[in-house]
């Protein structure tokens, strides 16, 4: 009983040890260190939540495991992303209704149809490199990443944060390495946000790894599951 006790007053503990989880997903858990990184971001039940460029939705199940019925967590894709992860994927993940506080969404980044004021968090999982990612070829059209930003700065709370976990790039590289390496330098993350009207609250270096040279695509067998990542809260100004 006591340890149900405990489950039950810690939410992303209860969140973590659910029954429901794939098993997929939890052998991923050594690697992307969802406990620290949901406290980091301060995540409650009852939050309103928009996972941005969501994937395969591994942070959204979790995230509507802990904000619960009174929370809402939305995963949005644009179509390339879905077509990159697997339409089936995204299907088992949400298939017969099994997390009735998450829906998905796809919509196109120059077409985002998102409400004002809405979200308590918005998520960057791995994937603010993605503004500066092209493949017309396979759908990934130019952002553009003021426009995108400012739609997604309507959405925010005044009190809600954006939250941003990448693999880092070296210091000066361009942007360019969004496509190259998907990977960012975090200083440019910085200065983008700050012109885009955000505030760096916070930044955590517990998905440090000193060893990743930072100049490798973070698919490289050397550094993968084991980049050096940035993590960093952004609130409005």
């Amino acid at each position: 009983m006591c340890c149900a006790n405990a489950l039950a007053s810690d939410p992303i503990s209860a969140a973590l040890e659910h029954a429901a989880r794939p098993s997929a997903d939890i052998e991923q858990d050594a690697k992307r260190r969802p406990d620290q990184v949901l406290r980091f971001f301060d995540l409650q039940p009852g939050m309103k939540v928009l996972d941005m460029f969501a994937g395969g939705g591994y942070y959204t199940e979790l995230t509507a495991y802990v904000v619960g019925n009174a929370g809402k967590v939305d995963a949005l894709n644009n179509q390339a992303y879905i077509n990159y992860v697997g339409p089936e994927k995204i299907h088992q993940r949400f298939a017969d209704n099994r997390l009735p506080n998450a829906r998905v969404l796809t919509q196109e980044t120059d077409a985002l149809d998102l409400p004002a004021d809405y979200y308590d968090r918005i998520w960057f999982f791995l994937s603010f490199h993605d503004l500066y990612h092209v493949d017309a070829k396979n759908g990934w059209q130019k952002i553009d990443d003021a426009r995108f930003m400012q739609t997604l700065r309507r959405a925010l709370k005044d009190d809600g944060i954006i939250a941003i976990t990448d693999h880092a790039a070296l210091p000066g590289t361009p942007d360019t390495s969004g496509q190259e390496l998907h990977r960012i330098d975090p200083q440019l993350i910085k200065d983008r946000m700050q012109q885009w009207g955000f505030v760096l609250v916070k930044e955590g270096d517990f998905l440090q790894n000193l060893d990743d040279p930072m100049t490798i695509p973070m698919w490289d067998p050397s550094v993968r599951g084991r980049t050096n990542r940035v993590v960093m809260a952004f609130s409005k100004k």
